[in-house]
């Protein structure tokens, strides 16, 4: 899952995935178009709802702070490592 903000030039994204042994990672990666300013960070999460609920205070905060919600379809490639 991807998700994606924006205020003026600056964006605000956030990646949901889970890595090949089970965990949630949750990917926040940040910036603003105009100058070289950019940051991301990794959070590994125990379970999907640990990692939803993080996302929604991430989407409260992001709100709080200005940025609006970038709707964006996304094509969702599924592979079966099974």
């Amino acid at each position: 899952m991807i998700v994606r903000w924006r205020k003026d030039q600056e964006y605000f994204i956030v990646r949901l995935y889970q890595d090949l042994v089970g965990d949630w990672i949750l990917s926040q990666s940040w910036g603003d178009c105009l100058s070289d300013e950019s940051g991301i960070s990794h959070t590994v999460l125990p379970s999907y709802q640990e990692a939803r609920r993080l996302l929604r205070t991430i989407a409260r905060e992001q709100r709080l702070r200005g940025y609006r919600h970038e709707d964006r379809s996304e094509v969702q490639l599924g592979f079966d490592f099974g």
